[in-house]
This record gives C-alpha cells, structure tokens and sequence, in this order.
C-alpha cells in the first residue's frame, strides 16, 4: 500500500517543484488535479503536451507515483449544455492521464440535497447516467479507468445507487474512489460499519484507491481531524483492504502543513497492520 496525498494540500507549484516537495515530506504518491496543483494552469484546456512531459519526467524522477488524476466536474447538471460542457473537460483529463499513463481520472457526482426527494433525485441520476456513458465510451477508447467517488451529499449518495449506477453504464473502464467521511453524514455516522459492507458487498471488486481523512461529528457537523483521532473505524476497513485489496493506494486528503507527518505515521500503521 502505497502512502499519498492529494498534491495541491502542498499549494501550488512548478511542476519540477512539486513532486520533489511532496516526495521530501515523505508521500509515495499523489492525486493531481493539475490546475490545482500546478502553477499558471488554471483549467485543462491550458495543458499541453509540453506540460505533460515536464510532469511525467519530474514525478518520475521524484519516484512520485501519480495514482488518481483528479477532474470534479458536474456530471449531474441539470442544463444539458453546461453539463456536457463539463463532460467535455473530463474527456481532456482522460486524454491528458492516457499520455501520462495514469490510469485513473477520478471525479464526485454534484451536490444534491441530502433531504432530496425521491424524484428529484432519479432526476439527476439519470443526468449522472447519461453523463457516465459518454464518459465511458471516451474512457474505453483511451484504456483509461473513471474513478466515481459516491458522497452522501451528492448524486450518488449511498452504495446501493452506485452500484444501479456500475450495472446500468455497464463498463469494465468504472472504478470506485472510495472516502468512509464522504460516505458519512453526521447522523449516519453511527451506521458507519453498515454502510462500508453494502459497499464491499455491492462493488468491493471495484475499489480502486482508499482517500483517507477523519471526523467527528460529536457537534453535529463533521469537524477535521488527524487520521485516526477520529470516528471513522479504520481498524474494520483495513481488516477487508487487507484481505481483498491489498496493494491499494492510500491517499490522504486535506492534510494540514502542521500535522501531515503524524497522519504518514497513522497511514503506515494502517498499512502494516496484518
């Protein structure tokens, strides 16, 4: 299990400057999402193949893996236009993670109110659907992999949908991103346990990269804490990654300059757990 970190918690960067820094702070990998991460880029459109050597070169001489490129669009829309628009620039992640040899572009699904109503939400489940598979097609074409992180926020909100939705695109090229706080809300924190089974049961199998951050949710909203200072029962997750997925990578996100080494440790503990 390789320990990462999203690269733009480090800010951003030249892309010579970038993995050596992320690399000297002691992550193996990273998720780039390079017009967060990388200085004078502000949108996909703007990478070049110039750019693209310049990245694979120095992540490569960094021995930085880049395990997930990310590209959040809203693939859910309402607006036909402006959704497929957004379609479009996750196509130009596909294209820009295929040169680079990633095999992973991952995105979430757009917000959706928790207290949605059921129609409301088949609504936007079907905007999603229709997103994914033109996403597909694209991915399949290139050997690229999607990687959807379900949130419970969003369109794709429990393991039950996501799976509706792995069986109804119906690609080999659809992995999961899977995040236990996005899975939570604070009144389902407790539940916890109940939730990552559905999803094991349901698409374990396509779990391909582990986010890992920590909550608590003891004031009625998710407040930020250090992996493992919080509510989220890694010692029962670990338990199934190492039986099933065992070679995972482990990324963490929102890392805070201050306190990122003690979340390295807690990751490598996780890790080396038998």
């Amino acid at each position: 299990m390789k320990i990462g970190v999203r690269a733009h918690d480090f800010g951003r960067h030249t892309a010579a400057d970038l993995p050596r820094i992320i690399r000297q702070a002691g992550f193996e990998a990273v998720q780039l999402a390079i017009p967060k991460a990388i200085t004078g880029i502000a949108a996909f459109a703007e990478v070049d193949d110039h750019l693209l050597e310049e990245i694979h070169k120095n992540f490569h001489d960094n021995q930085l893996e880049i395990a997930v490129m990310g590209c959040y669009i809203e693939p859910s829309l309402p607006d036909k236009t402006e959704r497929l628009a957004q379609v479009e620039i996750f196509k130009l992640g596909l294209g820009h993670a295929a040169k680079l040899g990633v095999n992973i572009v991952g995105t979430e699904t757009t917000h959706l109110d928790i207290d949605a109503s059921p129609a409301d939400r088949e609504k936007s489940y079907q905007f999603l659907k229709d997103s994914m598979l033109r996403m597909a097609e694209e991915a399949k074409k290139l050997g690229v992999c999607i990687g959807i992180e379900p949130v419970a926020e969003h369109v794709l909100n429990t393991p039950e949908l996501t799976a509706r939705l792995f069986d109804e695109v119906d690609s080999d090229k659809l992995r999961i991103i899977f995040d236990p706080v996005n899975l939570m809300l604070p009144r389902t924190i407790h539940s916890q346990l109940q939730i990552y089974r559905e999803l094991f049961e349901h698409l374990g199998e396509k779990i391909a990269v582990l986010h890992m951050k920590d909550t608590d949710t003891t004031g009625g909203a998710k407040a930020w804490r250090n992996i493992g200072r919080g509510q989220i029962d890694y010692d029962f997750i670990f338990k199934w990654l190492h039986r099933h997925k065992p070679g995972i990578p482990l990324l963490r996100e929102d890392a805070q300059m201050d306190s990122y080494t003690a979340d390295i440790e807690a990751m490598l503990n996780f890790a080396n757990k038998s």
